[in-house]
């Protein structure tokens, strides 16, 4: 389970997703909208976040709601996305 969260956070599409659901719950249309990708995209990360125990999903109607699971996670993200970008100068 550890390495799939390290490989969950180690994208950073999957960060950026993170910090968008940090919120509150989204749909993946909402997501698509904010990231600017295609479904397919979002869908596959979202699923790499799931599978390592980041998000959980619950439906109303005929949608489906990704939600962070740990607040910690946004957190790591920002502070990831922080480092990422102080390295590269």
């Amino acid at each position: 389970m550890k390495n799939e969260i390290f490989m969950a956070i180690s994208n950073p599409v999957r960060l950026k997703l993170i910090r968008c659901l940090s919120e509150k719950p989204k749909k993946v249309n909402d997501l698509i909208n904010i990231c600017g990708m295609s479904q397919s995209a979002v869908s596959q990360h979202l699923a790499k976040l799931k599978k390592a125990g980041i998000l959980e999903t619950h439906k109303e109607g005929k949608f489906v709601f990704y939600k962070l699971l740990y607040p910690e996670a946004a957190e790591i993200a920002v502070r990831v996305e922080n480092l990422s970008k102080e390295m590269e100068k």
